[in-house]
Parts: C-alpha cells; structure tokens; sequence
C-alpha cells in the first residue's frame, strides 16, 4: 500500500509556478504569430505573472496567476494595466498573505466570479487499465492533424482552428494523442519544468467519452515525466467536475480551490 500524500505550502508555490509558466509559455507562442493581432503580453514579478491578450477576452490569457501581498506595489499599476485592454481577473490561492490583494482588488471593483481546482501529487503514482486505449506521443504531421482535430472536437471549438503546429516545439511542453479502437480519441499536454509537472488541456472527443479514454492520458504523462525528472505532478479542473473526479481516482489529491477575482467592463458606446 502507497504511504499517503500529504501537500503543504511549497507545493502552492510550486504549483503555481509552474502554471504560470505553461500559460505564459502559450501566450507566447500567440504572441509571436506575425504582428501578433490578438496584442498577448506577459509580463513576470518573481515567481508570480499577469498575461494579457485582448484578442482573447474573458480567457485565461487575460489572468494573473501566483499573486499575494509580497507584490502589493505591483496590484494597481496591473489593474490599469488590465483595464486598458479587454479585462482580466486574479487567481488568489490560500497558504499565503492575500488579504491586502484582496481589498485593493476590492476598491477597484473587482469581485470574486468563480472557482478553480488545483491538484497535486507524487509522480509515482499506479496506473490503471483502459482496454482498447492506445497514446502515443505526437511526433508526425498525421498525428498533429488528428490531434488538433481531437482539440478542436474535445473542448467545441467551432467557426475556427487553433494554431497547434507551434505547440510541438514549445520548450517543456509534450504533445499525446489517445486512439479508441484504432480512431483518434482524446488529446492532452505535459508541461515539465525541473522537478514540477503539469498536467494541461485535455480533452476527449465526445464519442469516446466513458471509455477510460482521459485515465489513459493521465497514466502517459505522469509516467512520461517521472521519466524526465519530475517529482511532483499539478493540474487544474473545474471543482467537482469529471476530469477532477478522474485525477483523484489517479491518486491526485486536492491542493486548493483558488479564488477567481474580476471587474466587469464598461460596455462601449452606441
């Protein structure tokens, strides 16, 4: 029997971390599309960074991740920085001094709007069985295909296409591509920095959902970034949702509900 994982403050610090390294590492790789139209920024205090693209509104290319009070001088110069392009919220996570961002961020008028789950966990973990599930990690032009359309059909995206040919050469980030019965399925990400891991974007295309389609892209990556070094394994879903639900049967454990904090915008005239 596995000795039981017990989280503590240095694995929030580590988590968000690396988060915000993947996020930011994304809104790059949108930044350097020629004359970068969507205006993605980021811009890094220490361990903590603020992403902005007004191409992509209500995104979470328009957040602040790994704030607390050791960056209050840096609050209110973010805020307009903020309202001078399409909005943008903070994740206020607990197990460090938020108080003072929270009542800045209050004046300002922002108000907490949502919830986000953040898990963590050994990267030995056990794998489990998934008959008829096959990933493999992305390598060919085929297989880039199959996996954006995956994308693509996994999170509904419709009326356009993402561009994820930059997505196979980003630094730390690995590409998979999960096939059911032989037709593509599901897709996801690993991000490794050092030690830290995240795990990122999956999806499954609704036809195979139910099929232990998403477990199999779980026991891949964690297993894939043992393989490079990674101890610890974070990832992100929505609190209570079925991703979450899956992560915890993987042996994740919740790290901490983060707060979502963000001002409405004023609508334009006419």
């Amino acid at each position: 029997m596995s000795a039981i994982f017990i989280p503590d403050l240095d694995d929030v610090r580590r988590a968000q971390g690396v988060i915000g390294g993947y996020t930011r590492t994304r809104l790059e790789i949108i930044a350097a599309r020629p004359g970068n139209p969507l205006g993605a920024e980021a811009r890094r205090f220490g361990g903590a960074v603020a992403l902005r693209a007004p191409g992509f509104p209500n995104s979470a290319f328009n957040r602040a991740y790994g704030f607390c009070d050791d960056q209050i001088d840096e609050i209110p110069a973010l805020i307009d920085w903020y309202a001078a392009g399409a909005g943008g919220a903070f994740e206020l996570a607990p197990g460090r001094p938020i108080a003072r961002t929270a009542r800045l961020l209050a004046e300002a008028g922002y108000a907490q709007t949502g919830f986000h789950a953040t898990f963590a966990g050994p990267a030995e973990l056990p794998d489990a069985p998934s008959p008829g599930v096959e990933v493999i990690q992305v390598e060919s032009e085929d297989e880039l295909k199959a996996f954006a359309d995956v994308f693509h059909l996994g999170w509904d995206i419709t009326g356009f296409r993402v561009p994820v040919a930059p997505w196979l050469g980003a630094p730390g980030w690995s590409l998979y591509l999960a096939r059911c019965d032989g037709e593509p399925a599901g897709m996801a990400i690993v991000y490794v920095d050092g030690a830290d891991a995240y795990l990122a974007d999956s999806a499954v295309d609704p036809r195979f959902r139910r099929r232990g389609v998403h477990r199999a892209l779980l026991d891949r990556r964690c297993d894939d970034a043992r393989d490079a070094g990674a101890t610890r394994i974070y990832s992100g879903a929505d609190f209570l949702s079925a991703s979450s639900r899956n992560m915890q049967r993987k042996g994740l454990v919740l790290l901490y509900t983060e707060a979502i904090l963000s001002r409405p915008q004023p609508k334009a005239a006419g």
